[in-house]
């Protein structure tokens, strides 16, 4: 019983973990800069680089059921992650919650150097 008990603990301590981890965080953007469109535009560019030890992020805002398209260039070496979203993709679209969302840029593989890379945002 009592290893029961210990585990059923230790599934719950995890699920937690992995929601913590998932979930967007505002304050984690912080420092991030906001991919700003023109106005009457339906997409905007940031452009940067990044290394292993030095990733960047993005913050950009939506309304609810917006399709959002992330589309990243420059670097066959180079992916994003939408917290709580998506993983190392080089392009992904998905439907928007009325959210400030948290892109992270980051190198593939380790290598060393940086990378150049653009990111894309589309709304519409």
């Amino acid at each position: 019983m009592e290893v029961a008990r210990m585990f059923r603990s230790f599934c719950a301590a995890l699920a937690l973990g992995l929601a913590v981890l998932v979930m967007p965080d505002p304050a984690a953007a912080q420092g991030c800069s906001e991919i700003k469109f023109q106005r009457g535009s339906f997409s905007g560019e940031v452009s940067g680089r990044v290394s292993e030890r030095q990733p960047v992020c993005f913050t950009f805002g939506s309304g609810a059921g917006q399709q959002a398209r992330l589309q990243v260039f420059g670097s066959q070496n180079v992916c994003f992650n939408v917290r709580g979203v998506a993983d190392c993709r080089d392009d992904f679209t998905f439907r928007t919650r009325r959210q400030t969302y948290v892109v992270d840029v980051n190198q593939l593989f380790v290598g060393p150097g940086f990378e150049t890379f653009t990111l894309r945002l589309t709304i519409r």
